[in-house]
């Protein structure tokens, strides 16, 4: 842990044992270094501010040097745990006396979070035509998590960073399509070491789009182009993470492009025959990527009940 003051507060409640305190002992390496000479399993205590984070990563880092398991788990859990109590403490052994106050007291408070926390955060994907009405649902999901204590981050693709952005302003004309193919992937590359680093974090990362729409609509016979599936699947792999949970919203292009039509002119990819050939190709990879196929047009509430319930038991 870090300081006396620490310790003390866990001597109080009763917490027995061999502890190191890493400010005035030497430091994460030293610290790495005690857990490594006992050979039993340790909790790390650190503050929650970005130092306290510091010196967690710092100390997990030197555990790893020295061949030892480090797990996060932990530290999500409480961090969930204690949000609510963050801003007001002034140490730890305030955050207990708070906890303590609990009718259930710090275990019984802890037990009830177990089934609902998403233990080292949680990637949730959201696919579908256009018109499915996946940027309404993402932000719904975003409400609702973030109101039961998550931190949410919700984005998509393609991205709007370097890569993305480039995509997204047609800044090559005439490109062909194995082409823009490459350029997804180069963006969703960078995109999945963001999106692993967030769910570290303890972060819920929601996706609006990520590897199966690149190959529903590019394998569709965009302008008589279809790229060969197979191919694109292949070039998304190594550079894709898996999501806890991809849910394809489905529904009839018909009624997604009237859903959109207030938009103005659409889209190269908006076109009916088209999106005809895309829907049949993503229920083919929701049955062989096992998504969670939707009905779109169900009620927000409805289909965000669903998902948040199924990603709960996958995370």
């Amino acid at each position: 842990m870090e300081g006396l003051k620490d310790k003390r507060a866990l001597r109080m409640i009763g917490v027995t044992g061999e502890v190191f305190m890493i400010q005035s002992e030497g430091g994460p390496m030293k610290a790495a270094e005690y857990v490594a000479d006992l050979g039993k399993k340790a909790v790390i205590l650190t503050d929650w501010d970005r130092r306290g984070g510091t010196i967690a990563r710092e100390l997990g880092r030197q555990l790893s040097s020295l061949g030892l398991e480090y797990d996060n788990e932990i530290r999500a859990k409480l961090s969930f745990l204690c949000k609510k109590y963050i801003k007001d403490l002034e140490s730890l052994g305030t955050l207990l006396e708070r906890l303590s106050a609990n009718a259930s007291g710090i275990k019984g408070v802890y037990d009830t979070i177990l089934e609902s926390v998403f233990l080292g955060g949680a990637f949730l994907v959201i696919e579908g035509i256009d018109g499915a009405g996946k940027s309404t649902l993402c932000r719904a999901i975003e409400k609702r998590l973030a109101e039961e204590g998550y931190d949410v981050v919700v984005t998509q693709e393609p991205t709007h960073d370097e890569i993305g952005s480039f995509i997204r302003e047609k800044r090559v004309k005439d490109i062909s399509q194995k082409a823009e193919a490459l350029l997804f992937v180069a963006d969703r590359a960078v995109h999945t070491e963001r999106i692993l680093k967030w769910k570290e974090e303890g972060r819920v990362v929601i996706c609006d789009r990520y590897f199966a729409s690149t190959v529903a609509y590019q394998s569709s016979g965009l302008n008589g182009e279809a790229l060969d599936r197979e191919w694109l699947i292949s070039l998304n792999m190594p550079v894709i993470a898996a999501p806890d949970l991809t849910v394809l919203l489905d529904i009839d292009p018909k009624k997604g492009l009237s859903r959109i039509g207030e938009r103005g002119e659409l889209s190269k990819f908006e076109e009916s025959k088209f999106l005809e050939n895309t829907r049949r190709e993503y229920l083919r990879l929701a049955d062989e990527f096992d998504f969670m196929i939707v009905d779109a047009e169900e009620s927000q509430a409805e289909i965000a009940d669903k998902i948040i319930k199924k990603l709960k038991e996958r995370s």
